[in-house]
């Protein structure tokens, strides 16, 4: 047996599956073993019919000869006593107290389940906690040595009459292909239109990224070889592939 199912076949997944008891995720893992590998969709299918039969056997009324078998008696006294047989008293003391201890069972495993479930989500979460703070870190780690390297170059794009209030700082590193971008303040403007910046590439702008305030304080936008100037223009809401030049707001010559 391949050890990746092996493992698979070991753990709780596919029995939580059936209790209706896993993440989406956790199903949709569940859902491809089971399509993948024969030996999982096998085992699946007994413990589906095992459920089945586990719940059938709990539902199904008293056995018709047992029933017959009480009547027969009831019917064979002359003069029946007014109190109920108590044969029938101790069946459906039994019937009850067998439904009673069922139903406790079922519900330790209900708990038991939900806490494997929560649990497994628990680490989950710090999981990806965790690999999201190794990406930041990284993040960081590598702007730092960007802004930090001699061969970084730091330009201030002020803007002009149409947006006296627009400053950005850029941050352009030739020798490691990287540039950054720091977005300090933008005028604000209609709900139809965005502040774009540009590259200015053998006499030709070349779009680079739509202009927004963010909680990062450094965003990488897309070097550009021969890059000779930035640029920032208005621009219709979505951004464009030309610049429209008419609407230039700041720009800066390297």
């Amino acid at each position: 047996m391949n050890e990746r199912v092996k493992i698979f076949l070991d753990g709780d997944l596919l029995e939580r599956y059936l209790m209706d008891a896993t993440s989406p995720m956790e199903s949709k893992e569940v859902e491809h073993y089971i399509e993948k590998y024969p030996e999982v969709k096998k085992t699946y299918i007994e413990l589906q019919e095992n459920l089945e039969e586990y719940a059938t056997s709990y539902a199904v009324p008293a056995p018709l000869e047992l029933k017959e078998s009480i009547l027969k008696q009831i019917q064979s006294k002359p003069k029946p006593k007014a109190s109920t047989p108590i044969l029938a008293i101790t069946a459906c003391a039994a019937t009850i107290l067998f439904g009673i201890m069922t139903f406790m069972i079922w519900r330790q495993n209900q708990e038991l389940l939900n806490d494997r479930r929560l649990t497994t989500e628990l680490i989950e979460d710090l999981n990806e906690d965790i690999v999201s703070n190794r990406e930041t870190l990284q993040s960081v780690e590598e702007q730092f040595m960007i802004l930090n390297n001699s061969s970084t170059e730091k330009y201030v794009l002020r803007g002009n009459t149409k947006a006296r209030k627009l400053e950005t700082v850029a941050y352009v590193n030739m020798l490691e292909k990287k540039s950054y971008v720091h977005v300090v303040a933008l005028p604000e403007l209609p709900d139809d239109q965005v502040y774009q910046m540009w590259a200015g590439v053998d006499g030709h702008m070349v779009p680079l990224d739509i202009l927004k305030i963010t909680k990062e304080n450094l965003v990488e936008i897309p070097y550009e070889e021969r890059m000779a100037s930035l640029n920032i223009t208005i621009e219709p809401k979505g951004g464009s592939q030309e610049a429209t030049v008419d609407n230039l707001v700041a720009n800066i010559s390297f």
